[in-house]
């Protein structure tokens, strides 16, 4: 019977007849909510309730002990050179999913055959551009030899274009699979409170000069600078500089930094999207901000940067998208735009949900991950009869 060592993400609904035994190959660690914003974590949570499927975490992740949790560590991020050398790691399996871990499935090519597929969220030359991260000869060839025998998946049809024009494929070899959100469980079925006076507003980033934490405060400003009354809320890292003189601002609660991991913080995080109005993103560099995910499925409308992959994440009607030149009197104006009218924001909401009911949904996620899984063993299995 093939068995997972960490019993959290194996299935107690199949056992030796499932025809499907897939490992899953990541940096991240897949027991930590925050780790990568928790999308291995809610990734693998998905692919472990698939009919069918056995899962396997490749590597030496573990669940957080009571003492990490508290003083807020994560693990140590999984390298290539701690794939053992003797394979042993891909014994038993059918599939391997690299989840955001191109250079972990590239040092696994040399210790298996077995067919693989790539998730991922941007390209070598999108990281490049949006983070400068330095890029090289050989990450380039990495990531060709990657594309030349994985299954590559997207998690927008934004990247999969942009893979397929770096690399000169065709783009019907690239699959599209969003990416869910990032939560233990959906939130009740309320909106955003109709009353739109005063408005509220919601910033949450990690990252305050990526995450465009400046344009917020400036957007928030210009609305004050016009009559209107707003409200507004910064979930995340603030800058230490600028933390004495936001508390001051009665029109500002800085609600810090806020660990999924934490019952009582998860429990606060949610509480602040389904009370704001607007969710804000004014993000200078993003592939898939999965936070924008998380406002949506509260019923919550998003305004953001149009980088990366957000685009496709809002779709039609449950937001807007601002280009990244845009100033803070762009932003002000678009979200004044957007609350004018009871009627028009409560259509955004419902949009907002439904799109995380139907397509930024995990359990599709993973369905469509095991149909393709599916498809790469047949020929295997053909073969071997």
């Amino acid at each position: 019977m093939f068995q997972d060592a960490r019993p959290a993400f194996h299935s107690t609904q199949r056992g030796p007849d499932a025809y499907l035994r897939l490992g899953v190959l990541t940096p991240h660690n897949v027991f930590d909510q925050r780790a990568f914003s928790g999308t291995a974590f809610h990734a693998v949570e998905a692919l472990s309730r698939q009919p069918g499927i056995e899962v396997k975490i490749i590597g030496p992740h573990r669940p957080l002990g009571r003492l990490e949790q508290i003083l807020g560590q994560s693990s140590p991020r999984f390298e290539p050179h701690m794939l053992r050398p003797d394979g042993s790691d891909f014994e038993a399996l059918d599939v391997v999913l690299g989840l955001v871990a191109s250079p972990l499935l590239d040092e696994a090519m040399t210790l298996t055959d077995l067919p693989m597929i790539h998730v991922t969220d941007a390209t070598p030359d999108v990281l490049r551009h949006l983070y400068g991260r330095p890029m090289h000869p050989g990450m380039i060839a990495r990531e060709a030899r990657i594309l030349a025998r994985a299954t590559p998946v997207y998690s927008s049809q934004y990247m999969a274009d942009r893979a397929a024009a770096e690399f000169g494929l065709e783009a019907s070899r690239f699959e599209v699979l969003p990416f869910g959100v990032n939560l233990l469980e959906a939130p009740g079925c309320a909106r955003p409170p109709a009353a739109l006076d005063p408005l509220e507003l919601l910033f949450v980033g990690s990252d305050w000069d990526r995450k465009g934490g400046n344009l917020a405060l400036d957007a928030f400003n210009w609305l004050r600078s016009q009559g209107r009354r707003v409200h507004l809320t910064l979930a995340g890292d603030i800058p230490r500089d600028l933390r004495a003189g936001l508390k001051r601002d009665p029109d500002i609660t800085v609600a810090g930094y806020l660990d999924k991991n934490r019952p009582r913080h998860l429990a606060e995080l949610n509480r602040l999207f389904a009370r704001a109005h607007v969710f804000i993103l004014p993000t200078r560099a993003d592939c898939t901000p999965m936070v924008i995910a998380e406002a949506m499925a509260h019923g919550t409308p998003v305004l953001a940067s149009d980088v990366g992959g957000i685009r496709g994440m809002i779709g039609a009607g449950a937001g807007q998208v601002l280009a990244v030149e845009a100033d803070g009197a762009d932003w002000g104006a678009a979200l004044d735009e957007m609350t004018q009218n009871r009627t028009v924001h409560a259509l955004m909401a419902d949009a907002a949900r439904e799109r995380t009911e139907t397509l930024l949904n995990w359990d599709h996620w993973a369905q469509g991950i095991a149909d393709l899984a599916a498809e790469r063993i047949g020929p295997m299995v053909a073969a071997a009869a």
